[in-house]
């Protein structure tokens, strides 16, 4: 009788024990995938953009600073327009906007503004409130092209953004005080802060210089 009632405790206790490891294993698997998933949709430093500089009509704007936005405007005006005056195909005619020095936040979401305070660090105004911009007030107000989004103008126009991540690298880091986060981690979140469809290269200089020898003739797209 002593063995029965003594067990029932014994058991409840092997079971706590078994349960707790179990959410622990389970709360450590949840944090590894979503370790995974931040990987996964984090884009690598790579070339793999060049593959897409196919047409004929191959143009490449190099982008230092925000310029009022224009950088992806002058990207789409070239395939609009030589499209139109060529009477030229989609896939005759490639743009390719980089996106280096102080123009590279612009390929940052709102998050990214917001906690970097980027508006100060490029000298960038929202007209809603005209201080410094907590937001990429350029994403989607294109000029000519009411309700375009980066993102669409990439996925759907075929407009290919590269961001240079030499300018990542030191921007995030001069930054990162600001936000009260160390330089690697300000480094982190501006990686994972990138627009979908955004191109990153090991520095602009470089990205420029690779679609130039992929064809690309060259235009500075302030």
């Amino acid at each position: 009788m002593s063995n029965a009632v003594t067990g029932t405790p014994r058991r409840g206790f092997l079971g706590s024990i078994a349960v707790g490891a179990a959410t622990l294993a389970l709360g450590r698997l949840a944090t590894a995938e979503a370790e995974v998933g931040h990987l996964k949709s984090t884009p690598p430093v790579s070339d793999a953009w060049l593959a897409r500089l196919t047409g004929k009509y191959r143009q490449v704007f190099d982008c230092t600073s925000s310029n009022d936005g224009f950088g992806v405007l002058f990207g789409l005006t070239f395939l609009e327009t030589t499209k139109s005056a060529l009477k030229a195909t989609d896939k005759d005619v490639n743009a390719a906007v980089v996106y280096r020095h102080f123009a590279m936040p612009l390929m940052l979401n709102d998050s990214a503004w917001a906690k970097y305070k980027i508006g100060e660090l490029v000298g960038v105004k929202d007209p809603k409130t005209n201080a410094p911009a907590t937001r990429n007030i350029f994403r989607d107000q294109i000029l000519g092209h009411p309700g375009l989004t980066y993102e669409q103008a990439m996925a759907k126009n075929g407009v290919i953004m590269v961001a240079c991540n030499m300018a990542l690298t030191v921007l995030s880091g001069m930054q990162a005080a600001k936000a009260g986060v160390s330089a690697e981690q300000a480094k982190a979140d501006w990686t994972a802060a990138l627009l979908p469809g955004v191109n990153l290269a090991p520095s602009g200089v470089y990205a420029v210089n690779r679609a130039q020898q992929a064809g690309c003739t060259y235009a500075f797209g302030g």
